[in-house]
């Protein structure tokens, strides 16, 4: 298999990185949508019945927005607290030594591609980041789209899983939300920076050599779609991910069941990266 892997990715110029939650899992970031895992973080959600697409929501926001914003708090903190595994690293030195341009399009939100040091013209964040905030009331408001990397950006009761204090808009005064794509959200605010960055990217090729699948989730498929489509114009897609169902949507030339460390690990000493 590793064979294969070195002779794609040597005889690729072009190569497209799509990631998702699996990409961040080895860097001690949760993956919510798994209901065990979430509820190991958040036993006081598990009492109260309360799963992440209710609180990732515009609408409990509005109806809870103590919960929320401590689910989100604590999610930054966490984050914090981390860093960027290494695979992180060897995607930036691919980028940087083996192909002649290459791009990453993430459906994660904890910012770790442009923490770990890519450059952040090459990265879109599809779904938005935690290190962003708009107001609640999206592009009816002047406030827009702004950076934030406060740790702690809030005061919050772990035991209840409460915000004490919340961020504010200074101009509305409404409350302040993630710039993150939540369910039912039809107040988010696109980066159109980074949706054109995306679009130059594509521009610059007629087709795009290889194509890596990391770490998604068949339940939110974004980039498995993303792959599919560059698979119809020629590309070669490897996926890297345990789980076998990651393949219903995109069926891969090269499927690497590992999780992300040691797959780009393996990689790193395939193409002596590191």
């Amino acid at each position: 298999m590793y064979d294969e892997l070195k002779s794609l990715i040597k005889n690729s110029k072009t190569c497209l990185f799509l990631t998702g939650a699996g990409m961040s899992a080895d860097s001690g970031i949760p993956t919510f949508r798994d209901r065990d895992g979430y509820w190991k973080n958040f036993p006081v959600f598990k009492d109260k019945g309360l799963l992440p697409q209710e609180l990732a929501s515009p609408a409990s926001f509005r109806k809870q927005p103590q919960h929320s914003w401590a689910f989100y708090e604590w999610r930054r903190r966490n984050a914090r607290k981390n860093i960027p595994h290494s695979g992180y690293h060897v995607i930036n030195l691919m980028a940087a030594e083996i192909f002649e341009d290459s791009f990453v399009h993430t459906t994660n939100t904890d910012g770790y591609h442009i923490i770990s040091g890519m450059s952040a013209d090459r990265v879109t964040e599809i779904h938005g980041s935690m290190w962003r905030l708009q107001c609640i009331n999206g592009s009816s408001c002047r406030y827009g789209v702004r950076n934030n990397t406060d740790v702690p950006l809030l005061e919050m009761d772990e035991n209840t899983m409460s915000a004490l204090t919340m961020p504010c808009c200074p101009l509305c005064g409404d409350i302040l939300r993630p710039n993150i794509l939540m369910f039912g959200d039809w107040e988010y605010i696109e980066n159109d920076i980074q949706l054109n960055h995306f679009d130059d990217f594509l521009s610059r090729h007629k087709r795009i050599d290889l194509v890596f699948l990391i770490g998604s989730s068949s339940q939110i498929p974004t980039n498995d779609y993303i792959a599919k489509r560059m698979q119809q114009y020629g590309s070669k897609i490897i996926t890297v991910n345990p789980d076998p169902s990651s393949a219903m949507v995109c069926t891969p030339d090269l499927f690497i069941k590992e999780r992300s460390l040691p797959a780009f690990q393996a990689i790193a000493k395939i193409l002596n990266l590191l």
